[in-house]
């Protein structure tokens, strides 16, 4: 009985170890980004009966007053989390083109001025988004290597044009590439990704803020819930967590 006993056990541990073994080398992955100190919220204001110009006004709000608090150093906001299993994607239509690769669809994000910088994802050339590129503006987009490889054969992107979601023509100018990040997953290569700023999506419902700190995480929370309070208190905040806990129930 004791023999069997440790032959069991022994037949639990294995697997046991390898997929601890393997967990520690997720971790270990570059993703790409600097996701130490951030931590992570969404709010739905549309499930609150906002309309859209208050959306987005009230965004607007959550971004200057995070950035307000003492001990941030920086507020990002995107419509797609990151490292969250979730993949929105689009084909696109890239003007000038010969001929449209097989597979043409492409991930898509919306992201507020600077995001790049704030989230620590390198930029290759060209620029960020900015406050001025609203929906007044030009329609831009940054792109990742991916993209430029899937749809570009590796030229200079900057300046060309492309549509997405089935746009009548290519009305969207790229303005910036930036290095290739992990996007939904820690186990998935980067796919092919272009960004737009949120600032030009007529209809959005909600958003997702990162809030990088200089303080612990047991500091910065009650602040953040704070300020949510004083702008909305009947407005929930979604996924409060750091990104790497949520990289951790990624993996």
């Amino acid at each position: 009985l004791v023999c069997a006993q440790v032959m069991v056990s022994a037949v639990l541990l294995i697997p046991t170890g390898l997929f601890l073994k393997s967990l520690v080398n997720l971790m270990r992955v570059d993703l790409g980004m600097k996701t130490e100190n951030l931590i992570g919220f969404s709010v739905s204001p549309a499930l609150n009966g906002y309309k859209q110009e208050q959306a987005h006004a009230l965004f607007e709000r959550i971004e200057a007053g995070m950035a307000a608090i003492p001990g941030a150093k920086g507020v990002a906001a995107a419509l797609v989390p990151l490292i969250a299993g979730n993949n929105w994607g689009t084909d696109v239509k890239i003007a000038g083109a010969k001929e449209t690769p097989a597979d043409n669809n492409s991930r898509f994000n919306e992201v507020g001025p600077g995001f790049f910088g704030k989230m620590g994802i390198p930029l290759l050339a060209g620029r960020e988004f900015t406050e001025s590129d609203s929906a007044a503006g030009p329609k831009v987009a940054v792109v990742n290597e991916t993209f430029v490889r899937r749809f570009l054969d590796g030229r200079n992107p900057l300046g060309v044009q492309f549509s997405g979601g089935g746009g009548p023509a290519p009305d969207i100018t790229i303005v910036g590439l930036v290095k290739d990040s992990h996007y939904s997953s820690v186990k998935d290569a980067a796919p092919p990704l272009y960004y737009r700023p949120w600032r030009q999506d007529k209809q959005i419902d909600g958003l997702h803020f990162y809030v990088r700190t200089a303080l612990p995480e047991k500091q910065m929370v009650p602040q953040i819930r704070r300020v949510m309070a004083s702008l909305d208190r009947d407005l929930p905040l979604e996924d409060l967590r750091t990104l790497e806990e949520q990289i951790k129930l990624n993996v």
